[in-house]
C-alpha cells in the first residue's frame, strides 16, 4: 500500500493512481525518514547492493542517483516523517520504485511496559538477501493479527530462536546479550548500530540463538528494527519477561542518542 499522491518509477515522479505492482525478483530496503533525513541510509544501500550480490544479480544504479530520488521522493510529497520503501525489480525488466508505506512506531506505553511477541515456525531462504518472501508474510501477518502480537519470532529447523518476521531479536541470559549468528539472519540496520554500541559499552555479547526451553531463563528480551527501534519485549507467548533492565535501557539510550546525531549530521 503506498501512502501520500506521489512515488519515483525509475527517475520519474508519478502520481499513485497511476501505480503497478512489480513482479519478478525483487530486492527491496526500508528506510525511516525523520526530520526529512533518511536514517542511516548508506547502510541500507550497502546491503541493498550485497542482496543483489547474494543472488548473483547486479543493480545499475549508483548510490547517488538512489540517494537523490529519495530525497526527491520527500521533497515532492513534502513529507519528514515516516517509512520509504525502495526496491529494483530484475524480470521481465529492470525496474527502481520509492514510495512512502503505511508504518507503525511504537507508543511511550509500548516502550516503557514491552510489547507481546509469538512463536512461528518458519525460516527465511537465503536469509542474508533482503528478498521479497510473501508466503512468509503472508502468514506472520495473519498470526500477528488473529493473536493480536506486536511481532512473531521465527524458530528455525533446528529449533532456534532466530529473528522476528520483520526485526531482530536480543536476549540477556546469565548477564551475557545473545543474538543470532549473522549467517543465519537477515542482519538488521538497526541490529548493526546496536552491535556497535555493544562493543563501546563494553557489554558481553555471544553470537549464539536460544531455544524456547530457553527463553525461560531469559533476564530480558528486546526487538530492534526500521520502526520499532531498540524496544523491549515483555512476553513472548505465556512467558512473561522483565522490561525495565538497565542493559536495555542503556542501548535504548544511546541507540537514540546516534539517531540524533546521525541527523545533525546530514541535514
Amino acid at each position: 500500500m503506498l501512502l501520500h499522491r506521489l512515488y519515483i518509477e525509475d527517475d520519474a515522479v508519478r502520481e499513485v493512481k497511476e501505480f503497478t505492482a512489480p513482479a519478478g525478483i525483487e530486492i527491496y530496503e526500508v528506510v525511516r525518514v525523520m526530520e526529512g533525513v533518511p536514517l542511516f541510509l548508506e547502510d541500507h544501500l550497502k546491503r541493498f547492493y550485497h542482496s543483489a550480490w547474494l543472488l548473483h544479480l547486479e543493480i545499475p544504479l549508483g548510490e547517488g542517483q538512489i540517494f537523490q530520488r529519495l530525497r526527491d521522493l520527500i521533497r515532492v510529497n513534502g513529507i519528514e516523517e515516516g517509512n520509504i520503501r525502495f526496491s529494483w525489480t530484475f524480470r521481465p525488466s529492470g525496474r527502481f520504485l520509492a514510495y512512502f508505506i503505511p508504518h507503525k512506531y511504537p507508543s511511550e506505553e509500548e516502550f516503557r511496559l514491552g510489547v507481546a511477541c509469538g512463536l512461528l515456525k518458519a525460516e527465511r531462504h537465503d536469509p542474508n538477501a533482503k528478498v521479497v518472501q510473501a508466503g512468509l508474510r503472508a502468514e506472520a501477518d495473519r498470526k500477528i493479527r488473529e493473536e493480536g502480537w506486536y511481532e512473531v519470532l521465527l524458530i528455525s529447523g533446528k529449533g532456534l530462536i532466530t529473528e522476528g518476521s520483520r526485526s531482530n531479536v536480543f536476549f540477556i541470559r546469565e548477564g551475557v546479550l545473545r543474538t543470532a549468528p549473522d549467517g543465519d539472519i537477515l542482519p538488521g540496520i538497526t541490529r548493526q548500530k546496536v552491535l556497535q554500541l555493544i562493543h563501546g559499552e563494553g557489554l558481553r555479547l555471544e553470537a549464539r540463538s536460544l531455544t524456547p526451553e530457553e527463553l525461560e531463563s531469559a533476564e530480558a528480551a528486546f526487538l530492534t528494527g526500521t520502526s520499532p527501534g531498540v524496544l523491549p519485549i515483555c512476553r513472548v507467548e505465556s512467558l512473561a519477561l522483565p522490561v525495565n533492565h538497565p542493559c536495555v535501557n542503556r542501548l535504548a539510550g544511546a541507540y537514540n542518542g546516534m539517531i540524533r546525531d546521525y541527523i545533525q549530521n546530514h541535514r
